[in-house]
């Protein structure tokens, strides 16, 4: 038996430096620990078998107490890395799993002074063999059933490997599982008297085979070269930083997970979330109903974000429905450009065709009658023709340079080329400009949004003494322009153009004046704001993020 333990003992030895190589990877540490546990096992067992008094023979049991505590701390914490679970590898966990084993230890090192290991210890001839006998007291039970359990929490990851698609993972698992399931057994076949080992533990001599499996787990199928520990890692920090927000719910509706992403999306918090019912964490999303494509679109109440809700069963590998997926895919841009194009498409379409039908009619009665003033109409209409045409082009220029990385320019001189450009375009209004700071830059997109407020503050002013004035108030991170006219004012329902972002057959949009202005603001990232001044006028407050200053 010592010539099959010194074998057991240089096998581990071998086995755990070359774990102890592999440092700092997943694992190394514990199954060199779990290697020195086992040498140490082995190499009391040793000792007492070259003792004769029954003291010595005790107290080489009592000592290899420090190995076989160490090897059930060592192996469960070896898989936990080792399959990637290693949050509960903390130090927090360490000292919770080896409290018993610790215990353990300081009552083997004491044993003489009560019987919670021992009850007691004889020196028994067997087949001519001094042997020691031990009746285990109570405390013997606990570290047992202790180191059984633990055996089993660390059987458990390396089962799912078992089962992986990865080959070599497989192997490395299988070759563990020996590892583990050889002293395992023989251990319980001692305890329950099933081995002629004449009073001696047989475990340590199990721990050659276990080595050897250790061994080829290490170098044949490199178990520290082809590492599984990042699967579950990877597939998590997948999960979290995932552009679309995602949240799962069990069979009864309850959150019991969600990325960082859908809880921003709900406004609210994982802490809050889980564990609730999503129709209370949150009643819209729970309600979103299917827009006329089918498709089921939430938007959170307060803000203009549109999510695309897809949601997918989670099954379990007996097909059974355990909970769903909820994906929220952010369609904000596309579902305002759709918007936007419904509104293009409407107004410019019921624009063209009232001036084509004005033209039509004028000019069959032109055919047959010489009118100045049915011409003026044609021409006017024309001109309607031609302007609707101008703006439809800005603002499909606008759409396109938001699609792409747009150049920031100075405040200051946007708006003062455009109020110069203004007034001498529009003599007869007075157009003023009171500049703010000179060194905010801003998107180069408010270039077209700040020329079309001031250009439509001026074309529409009707009144007797025009005026459009343009001032700035700079803060820190944001700039407003306030423009203010003295014109007859917006009507409220091409104001619900821009603000909706819909329209019905009975609530069209006279222009584009309005929709270039919001639009292309929101491309930008800014805001836009309407007032009505009295007794007449309207005052337009564009918000801009300042980009830089210089």
């Amino acid at each position: 038996m010592k010539l099959v333990l010194v074998t057991s003992v240089a096998v581990g030895v071998t086995g755990g430096l070359l774990a102890w190589r592999e440092r700092p990877k997943p694992g190394s540490v514990p199954l060199t620990l779990l290697m020195a546990g086992q040498c140490w096992w082995s190499a009391m067992v040793i000792f007492q078998i070259g003792t004769a008094t029954v003291d010595a023979k005790v107290f080489f049991v009592n000592i290899s107490w420090a190995g076989v505590a160490l090897i059930p701390v060592a192996w469960l914490l070896f898989a936990l890395e080792y399959a990637g679970y290693d949050e509960y590898t903390t130090r927090r966990h360490v000292v919770l799993v080896s409290i018993i084993p610790a215990v353990t230890l300081f009552l083997s090192l004491t044993s003489p002074y009560h019987q919670l290991l021992y009850l007691d210890a004889q020196l028994v001839a067997q087949r001519g063999v001094p042997t020691l006998t031990l009746t285990p007291g109570p405390w013997f039970w606990v570290i047992a059933a202790y180191t059984y359990l633990l055996g089993l929490c660390g059987l458990v990851p390396l089962l799912e490997l078992v089962t992986s698609k990865v080959r070599t993972f497989q192997a490395q698992s299988l070759a563990l599982l020996m590892g583990l399931l050889a002293p395992w057994v023989t251990n319980l076949a001692h305890l329950f008297g099933y081995l002629p080992t004449a009073g001696i533990d047989p475990t340590p001599v199990a721990f050659t085979l276990s080595g050897v499996a250790y061994l080829s787990a290490l170098t044949r199928f490199e178990l520290f070269g082809a590492s599984p520990t990042p699967i579950r890692h990877a597939r998590r920090s997948l999960y979290k930083q995932m552009h679309q927000g995602a949240l799962v719910l069990d069979t009864h509706g309850n959150v019991v997970d969600m990325n960082d992403r859908a809880a921003t999306v709900l406004q609210t918090t994982p802490d809050e979330a889980l564990g609730r019912r999503l129709d209370t964490v949150s009643p819209g999303l729970t309600a979103a109903g299917e827009t006329a494509s089918g498709k089921r679109v939430f938007n959170p109440p307060g803000t203009r974000q549109s999510y695309d809700v897809s949601e997918s069963l989670v099954t379990d590998i007996h097909d059974r429905t355990i909970g769903r997926i909820i994906t929220l895919h952010d369609i904000s841009d596309l579902f305002r450009m759709q918007q936007r194009l419904e509104v293009l498409h409407r107004v410019f379409r019921h624009n063209i065709r009232t001036n084509i039908q004005v033209i039509l009619g004028h000019a069959g009665y032109l055919a047959t009658h010489n009118s100045q003033q049915k011409a003026e109409t044609l021409k006017q209409n024309a001109m309607e023709i031609e302007e609707t045409g101008e703006k439809v082009r800005k603002i499909i220029d606008v759409f396109e340079k938001g699609r792409t990385d747009r150049e920031n320019l100075a405040l200051h001189s946007i708006l003062r080329e455009c109020t110069q450009a203004i007034a001498k375009r529009y003599p007869e209004v007075t157009v003023t400009y009171e500049p703010g700071p000179k060194d905010i830059v801003v998107d180069g997109l408010f270039d077209i949004v700040c020329t079309n407020v001031i250009e439509n503050a001026a074309q529409h002013n009707t009144s007797a003494d025009p005026r459009v004035s343009v001032s700035v108030d700079a803060g820190e991170d944001v700039v407003e322009v306030h423009i203010e006219d003295n014109g007859p004012g917006i009507q409220d329902h091409e104001l619900a153009l821009v603000n909706d972002g819909q329209e019905t057959p009975l609530k069209h949009g006279s222009g584009f004046g309005l929709a270039l202005t919001a639009w292309g603001t929101d491309i930008a990232g800014g805001s836009v704001s309407f007032e009505s001044v009295e007794p007449t006028g309207t005052h337009v407050t564009l918000t801009l993020p300042v980009a830089a200053r210089r």
